[in-house]
């Protein structure tokens, strides 16, 4: 007997909807056309509404070189009947029938597009029975979404008496990430070269857990969580899989061995720091072969860089109008400026109204978030000082052509204390300031240097047809950030307001950088970079 035709099984199928699921009805026994008045028309195999009164499209298929084919058309139909009946897209579903067989070809571009797609979409298998007849439909169970195995903000030092040591620290860690299911570490190996006087144990190790695939897990990690540290309630798995790691490595018989919480950022100060040097890296499961990465692609791993949870150091860029990506882009820039609420607080402001301008056009974003203004004095004073200053740098084009840039400053206002006497203030004695660098708190720190200083955080933006430099057309703005939020002042606008904000934010009528203000103040610079470079030992 041959197999049924398409238009046969939906004719047989179109009277037995609640084969597909409880409720379902046709709205009209025959394929239900769609004119277009935009271009192509079509019709939808079968056209149902479901026990919730939403509109069902329903795509039967029988072949299996029909994935794009069968996506197309309910793509294509969802906003043809959206048009058609006004509807909103939240009121539109869409189904995907075809044989069992058919599906192994269906599969990973449906699953793909059900993700990704406003409207609710699902797959069945249509059972026949000898005679060809419909007799069930089951479920199709779509594929996730990919396992990206990337590293987490959970992270940790150890620290050990000699090389040895590290090794089987080091052999000891990737037991437990087998036990625990091929667990994904990376790690870096870091030595002390000088100063070795003040510190018992000369060798590092930096390990960072990877995100946790559940489904490959042999245990648990989720069960008896309780967490309270920072980054733990976003990452509970890797945080319980640290745990299982510093309780081997504590029951261990490696004497002399210290552990230390850390958090993204802190590589990138141990790497700056002259009496430490990296050596290499080591990792298990995904990161297991080190050598497919280039070291600078490992370091940034470690250091967060490349999404914004080291929150300092940031690029990337985004069309609003790839909605997933967007996302991720606000979500990496917000991360990275962690630590510092005016420039995040401003910046998201910059994002918000900038998206609702660009169409399909492009923003990008450059962000160097230290939160460190005597990390700049000591290893930047004189001649390096923009190697270590905050930075934001912001660039929107619109599809037709406007562009919007943004620069983030730290402008003096002309009042505040003296340098030397606000940095004692701050950092009380070296002892402080040593835990404040290693604990990674030098951004709240930072907070009080500044406003007592009289530093504040501002965006200032220029829009206008083309990149080239600042011409009389173009609209200028500050950002302001103010207790109600983001505030955008424009000399287009309203110039008396604008020209008020940029004096709130000036000395004396004009608009002082922090370079400026530092070149300024040389001779207290200069006190203070030759006092604390004493302290963290800086050439």
């Amino acid at each position: 007997m041959r197999p049924p035709l398409e238009h046969e099984l939906r004719e047989a199928l179109v009277r037995n909807l609640e084969l597909i699921e409880p409720g379902l009805r046709p709205v009209q026994l025959k394929e239900y056309p769609l004119p277009n008045a935009h271009g192509t028309k079509g019709s939808i195999d079968i056209l149902a509404r479901d026990r919730h009164q939403m509109w069902v499209v329903v795509e039967l298929k029988r072949s299996r070189s029909s994935a794009r084919q069968a996506l197309h058309e309910v793509n294509k139909y969802a906003e043809l009947l959206c048009r058609e009946k006004n509807l909103a897209p939240d009121r539109i579903r869409a189904v995907i029938v075809a044989m069992p067989d058919d599906w192994e070809e269906l599969l990973t571009a449906v699953s793909n597009a059900a993700r990704d797609w406003s409207h609710d979409l699902r797959g069945y298998r249509l059972l026949l029975d000898d005679g060809g007849h419909p007799i069930a439909a089951e479920r199709v169970q779509l594929l996730p979404r990919a396992f990206e195995p990337r590293i987490t903000p959970i992270h940790n030092l150890f620290f050990f008496k000699t090389e040895e040591q590290r090794l089987h620290g080091w052999n000891l860690i990737s037991k437990v990430a087998a036990d625990l299911g091929a667990l994904d570490l990376l790690a870096a190996d870091f030595d002390r070269v000088a100063q070795k006087q003040w510190i018992p144990a000369l060798f590092g190790l930096y390990l960072a857990v990877g995100r946790v695939d559940e489904a490959r897990a042999s245990v648990d990690l989720l069960s008896g969580y309780d967490g309270p540290e920072p980054f733990a309630a976003e990452h509970p798995a890797e945080y319980l899989a640290l745990c299982a790691i510093c309780n081997l490595l504590a029951r261990s018989e490696i004497r002399g061995m210290n552990m230390e919480g850390a958090r993204p950022g802190l590589l990138t100060n141990l790497a700056d720091d002259p009496n430490w040097a990296i050596q290499g890296f080591r990792g298990t499961g995904a990161f297991d072969d080190t050598a497919a990465f280039e070291d600078r692609d490992l370091f940034r791993f470690l250091s967060g860089d490349d999404r914004g949870d080291g929150q300092v150091l940031y690029t990337g860029s985004a069309s609003p109008r790839v909605a997933s990506r967007w996302q991720g882009f606000r979500r990496e820039s917000r991360q990275s400026l962690a630590g510092n609420p005016v420039w995040e607080s401003l910046v998201a402001g910059w994002l918000d109204e900038t998206s609702e301008k660009v169409g399909y056009g492009d923003i990008g974003l450059h962000i160097y978030n230290p939160c460190n203004l005597l990390q700049a004095i000591t290893h930047g004073w004189p001649s390096r000082l923009e190697e270590f200053l905050p930075m934001v740098m912001g660039e929107a084009v619109s599809d037709e052509g406007q562009h919007s840039s943004v620069r983030g400053a730290l402008c003096w206002n002309g009042r505040g204390m003296s340098l030397p006497e606000a940095v004692r203030l701050v950092y009380r004695d070296s002892l402080f300031l040593m835990s404040n660098m290693y604990g990674g708190t030098m951004w709240g720190r930072d907070q009080e240097l500044l406003e007592l200083l009289g530093l504040q955080y501002v965006l200032l933006e220029k829009i206008g047809p083309g990149q080239a430099e600042t011409s009389a057309v173009d609209e200028r703005r500050v950002w302001v950030r103010h207790e109600q939020g983001a505030r955008a002042y424009s000399s287009l606008a309203n110039p008396s307001t604008y020209a008020q904000a940029c004096a709130d934010i000036a000395a004396n009528g004009e608009i002082i950088s922090v370079t400026q203000y530092l070149n300024k103040h040389s001779r207290e610079v200069e006190l203070v970079a030759r006092e604390y470079r004493a302290f963290i030992h800086v050439d």
